[in-house]
């Protein structure tokens, strides 16, 4: 008997955790539309509209590769790194990077900015911050893309690159799962925005994306193995540039994506019934 309400309740709490794929399946026209009103509403009132996909994330590049392949001049070699362009060293890092954590910065509001909605209208909320890591996905995406294109174009092409599939899929549950805990935990502790900004700051430089793992102290090395995003960025870089893949490290990915995802759509899951009142 009691193994048997054991392995319901299991069940059950693991029922919870498929509801966001599950709505996001079955409300799929919903979500479209929170997509495209999340990125119509990001350039909204802008003249260049949806180019600023484009400008943003050129402008942000350009800074970057002058001030640290010109200016600090940070050595990157082909040994190492399968490149030794210092921009393409940069992209195939960053453009990762971006995803996981635009996704964040705006699913953590999500919730919060929509709290009209929310109190008023009954509709599956874990949409919100879905509709969030989509949005961040698709605008970022288009710099991924580019970079790709460039890539086959010079020469880069290689059976490794289908590694690119588990890894994307990898980076988007951890997005997704993180995103849906803070999301929620945002609603109760409204400090979370705030502090958010400087966690992301912090992490982006503890992740190999400015500068190769070589610059770093051998005794640290151990430090990235507790980071899924520097285990991801490498991961890119090895799959793209290198042409070679870690299965370790691709296991280490794999297993904390999925617990992340598990406990990030679990909590919200289980926290959205009081979100209506707290909002």
């Amino acid at each position: 008997m009691i193994m048997t309400l054991l392995f319901v309740r299991i069940r059950n709490n693991l029922s919870l955790c498929l509801f966001p794929i599950i709505s996001s399946w079955k409300y799929n026209n919903l979500l479209k539309g929170f997509i495209s009103r999340e990125i119509k509403g990001r350039f909204a009132g802008t003249f260049a509209g949806i180019l600023w996909t484009l400008i943003n994330p050129i402008a942000t590049i350009a800074v970057y590769v002058f001030l640290f392949s010109i200016v600090i001049r940070i050595p990157v070699t082909a040994q190492e790194s399968g490149t030794d362009s210092f921009a393409i060293f940069l992209l195939s890092g960053l453009f990762p990077w971006l995803i996981f954590a635009e996704s964040l910065s705006r699913a953590v509001g999500s919730l919060l900015g929509n709290s009209d909605l929310i109190t008023k209208v009954v509709f599956p909320i874990e949409l919100l911050p879905t509709s969030s890591v989509v949005s961040a996905i698709i605008i970022n995406g288009i710099g991924l893309i580019l970079l790709l294109a460039y890539l086959l174009l010079i020469g880069h092409l290689d059976i490794t690159w289908i590694w690119f599939l588990p890894l994307i899929v990898f980076e988007v549950l951890f997005t997704w799962g993180l995103s849906m805990l803070l999301s929620a935990l945002s609603v109760f502790i409204r400090d979370i925005q705030e502090l958010l900004g400087i966690i992301i700051m912090v992490w982006f430089y503890g992740t190999p994306i400015i500068y190769p793992v070589s610059l770093v102290p051998e005794s640290m090395h151990i430090f990235f193995q507790f980071n899924p995003m520097a285990l991801m960025v490498l991961l890119y870089r090895q799959v793209f540039l290198v042409h070679s893949i870690n299965l370790h490290w691709m296991a280490i990915v794999g297993i904390i994506s999925l617990i992340v995802y598990i406990l990030g759509s679990w909590f919200f899951m289980r926290a959205k019934s009081a979100f209506g009142d707290i909002l």
